[in-house]
């Protein structure tokens, strides 16, 4: 008997992003981990916590990206949805 044909139910053909490897999980779990210590122990404020956010996802983004060698496309476009103004 012939294999039907498999059909997708997903019109577009991009594929799913890739699953975070443990870098990266690490690298996210310490920095929401330090955020929320900051705020319950520090008492910071909205904005200020933010910009340390902000400060940490791009640390985060170079030595994740340097690390496991990934493309400067790749790189630039992490950057510039950090650096995105957010309205």
């Amino acid at each position: 008997m012939p294999k039907s044909p498999s059909v997708s139910c997903v019109e577009t053909g991009t594929p799913s992003p890739r699953r975070l490897n443990g870098a990266e999980a690490v690298v996210i779990i310490v920095i929401v981990t330090v955020a929320a210590v900051l705020v319950a122990v520090a008492g910071m404020s909205v904005p200020v916590m933010l910009q340390l956010l902000v400060g940490a996802g791009l640390t985060a983004v170079l030595v994740v990206g340097l690390a496991t060698g990934a493309s400067a496309q790749g790189l630039r476009a992490a950057l510039r949805a950090l650096l995105a103004p957010t309205a």
